[in-house]
Order: C-alpha cells, then sequence, then structure tokens
C-alpha cells in the first residue's frame, strides 16, 4: 500500500525579515527625498530616478522574500523538503529516507542538544520556528555528511516514520 502525505508549514517573520523590511523602506525613503534635489541636476535627474525605480524593485524583492513556506511530501518512506519562497518559487532542501535515520524526536528530547551543538553536523531549519513547542528534528547521513533536519510534520508523517523505524523515533 502506498503512502503518499502532503503538508505544507508557514515560516513565522524573525526580527531579522523585519529589520530588512525596515532597511529597505528607509533607503526608498532617503532616495525619495533626495530624488527632487538631483533632479535639478540635469544629469543627476536620469540617474536618480533609475536608482529609486531600482529601490522600488528591491524592496518589492525583499517583501515577497520573507514569506516563506515549507513543502514536507513523504512517500513510501522517503521525505522531500521544500522551500517555496513567495508562493512562487520553489526550491529543494533536502531528501531523506525515514529508514536511514540516525534519530527523530522534539526538539525538547535531551539528545538535541548535543546534536545541535554540533558544529560537523549541517542544520537545515524548515519550520516555523526553531524555538516552538512543536518542532522535531531528524539526524541523518547523506553523501557521507551528517544532516539534521528542523521541521514541524503532523502525526501522518510522524506515524510513518515511526512505522519505518520504530527504534529511532521518539515522539514523546
Amino acid at each position: 500500500m502506498d503512502v503518499f502525505v502532503e503538508q505544507i508549514v508557514k515560516r513565522r517573520r524573525t526580527t531579522g525579515d523585519i529589520f530588512k523590511i525596515a532597511l529597505c523602506v528607509l533607503a526608498i525613503l532617503l532616495v525619495l527625498l533626495a530624488t527632487p534635489m538631483l533632479l535639478g541636476i540635469q544629469f543627476f535627474g536620469s540617474i536618480a530616478l533609475l536608482i529609486c525605480v531600482g529601490l522600488i524593485y528591491l524592496l518589492y524583492n525583499v517583501l515577497i522574500s520573507v514569506n516563506l513556506e515549507y513543502e514536507y511530501a513523504f512517500t513510501n518512506g522517503a521525505l522531500d523538503v521544500d522551500k517555496i519562497i513567495a508562493a512562487r518559487r520553489r526550491k529543494k532542501l533536502t531528501d531523506l529516507n525515514a529508514r536511514e535515520i540516525e534519530i527523530m524526536a522534539k526538539t525538547s528530547n535531551r539528545a538535541y542538544k548535543n546534536y545541535a551543538e554540533n558544529r560537523d553536523i549541517k542544520k537545515i531549519y524548515a519550520c516555523t520556528s526553531p524555538s516552538d513547542e512543536d518542532v522535531f528534528f531528524v539526524v541523518y547521513l547523506k553523501e557521507s555528511k551528517k544532516y539534521m533536519l528542523l521541521f514541524n510534520p503532523d502525526e501522518r508523517i510522524q506515524d510513518g516514520f515511526r512505522r519505518l523505524n520504530p527504534q529511532n523515533v521518539f515522539l514523546d
């Protein structure tokens, strides 16, 4: 029997995201204030207009780039994780096999701290916020390198991992 579960999780905005947006808005305001002065000078007028249009385009791109969602597709033990930027662009973050994981547990599990502090493990964040209570971590080996994925799986994905690898999945 084939198992297919798909889940989309929206990432919450961080203070870094808000800082980026505020910085872009401030830059646009500065250019808009300086534009009338520069428009009076014949050569700088067209350059100021191009800079203003460029900054507005930059702000637009920054605003849509902080709207992130993560898609988890669990198919017969294979988990594919994609990042969706502004509901337009998709980027593959990772894929793994549930049968080959080292551990899966909540971030409240005592083993999480050891894995999180290990600098040899590459961390992949595909969750609402790493500090949330319902965030799980999975440690797995891919191409002879260890990875740790932080994500928010629903009960169906958790159950799929537990059924395929019960000795390495800790859901409590």
